[in-house]
């Protein structure tokens, strides 16, 4: 069946999206003709179009394309240019969006209280201070790095995403768009970001990076929820914007993780040996350097170059994650494990169809019921 679509929105389409024009040809031979309204596609072709410039199928029946505006602001490293955010990076916050608006509104309905720590900080508090009361927060000790002993810095980051998630914040891990491993995400583009919502605030973390990248960003952003804004970030060598509320972000981050006056002591005793000091704080070497910049102990050379160092070496246990890997192990990072339980508890109460449920998670219903059978009965 031949479908009468909008030949106005294919042309702006191409226009607006240069990068998909160029092999639109190839993978539609009979684009040209659509675009000069000498032909129809079919539904499946038009399905297909709308696939492939992902867009929602109903943009060729409108008048024109919709101004897709970046809703949150994006804070940049100094001289990384104008920012211009991705397809990917877009869809990826469309889609915790719609889940954060279905999670507050279901919140707010079975009398959940909003997050009491949400927006109690402000970016003129106390360095120290804010980063002890992140610590009373999760119910962690200064050195709560070295009281728990982990293995592997992965454990370190998997601790502290449950015990935010507990605390009472969504957090979400992701290397892909969904579950499309055709479709990466950048991590040069953005290691993180915050969507704020004093019911259902979202933290999602770019699961390309390397592991102390994830770290880090986790709790900066944890510190953007406790400051009650919305944000993404390129964190270009560790480093923040030239921005107030990103410096605080970023300090009270440094200090929670290596508290500067237990650092300097260790390095007035250590020196720069950043493997024995970074095997006592159970962080990454890079984390170490990055503190040790902080405090003016090694200069931003020095800072530079051993990261180049750092993050070539086989030795250091930050190697960034690769798009892919068990689908349903994935899951849980991908949808959020706080996310699902309160999404779960929704479907059993009749409070959400499942049709809505599969749309929300990026399930089938077979995915869906595999998720609940691997995971929710484990955790029972």
């Amino acid at each position: 069946m031949k479908v009468d679509f909008n030949v106005h929105i294919l042309n702006q389409l191409l226009t607006l999206k240069p990068e998909k024009a160029n092999k639109a040809n190839i993978k539609f031979p009979r684009l040209i003709e659509w675009q000069n309204d000498l032909a129809k596609p079919t539904i499946n072709q038009l399905s297909d179009l709308a696939d492939y410039f992902n867009i929602p199928f109903g943009y060729f029946f409108l008048k024109q394309v919709p101004i897709d505006e970046y809703p949150i602001t994006h804070y940049r490293t100094v001289n990384r240019g104008k920012f211009e955010p991705s397809e990917e990076l877009k869809d990826t916050i469309k889609t915790l969006e719609q889940r954060q608006n279905w999670a507050s509104q279901i919140m707010k309905k079975i009398d959940y209280s909003p997050v009491e720590f949400a927006n109690t900080l402000t970016i003129n508090d106390d360095i120290k201070s804010a980063a002890q009361q992140i610590r009373d927060l999760l119910d962690l000790h200064e050195n709560w790095a070295q009281y728990e002993h982990f293995g592997t810095w992965m454990d370190a980051f998997k601790f502290l995403v449950n015990k935010i998630e507990n605390a009472g914040v969504f957090v979400v891990i992701n290397g892909i768009v969904g579950n499309n491993t055709k479709r990466p995400l950048n991590v040069y583009e953005f290691r993180g970001f915050v969507l704020y919502d004093e019911y259902a605030p979202f933290i999602f973390v770019n699961g390309l990076d390397y592991v102390s990248g994830k770290i880090f960003t986790l709790i900066h952003e944890f510190v953007h929820v406790l400051i009650g804004k919305s944000a993404s970030f390129d964190y270009s060598n560790l480093q923040p914007a030239n921005n107030a509320i990103e410096e605080f972000c970023d300090a009270v981050a440094a200090e929670f993780l290596v508290s500067s006056d237990s650092l300097i002591h260790n390095f007035n005793t250590i020196g720069k040996d950043y493997q024995k000091l970074a095997y006592k704080y159970k962080v990454s070497r890079i984390v170490i350097i990055r503190r040790l910049l902080d405090l003016d102990k090694i200069t931003y050379n020095e800072f530079l170059d051993a990261l180049e160092i750092l993050r070539s070496s086989s030795t250091e246990k930050t190697n960034p994650e690769k798009p892919g890997g068990d689908f349903y192990n994935n899951q849980p990072n991908r949808i959020s494990r706080r996310f699902f339980n309160l999404l779960y508890s929704a479907v059993k109460q009749d409070k959400i169809l499942y049709r809505d449920a599969f749309r929300l998670t990026g399930l089938t219903p077979q995915g869906y019921d595999t998720y609940i059978d691997k995971f929710l009965t484990k955790a029972s």
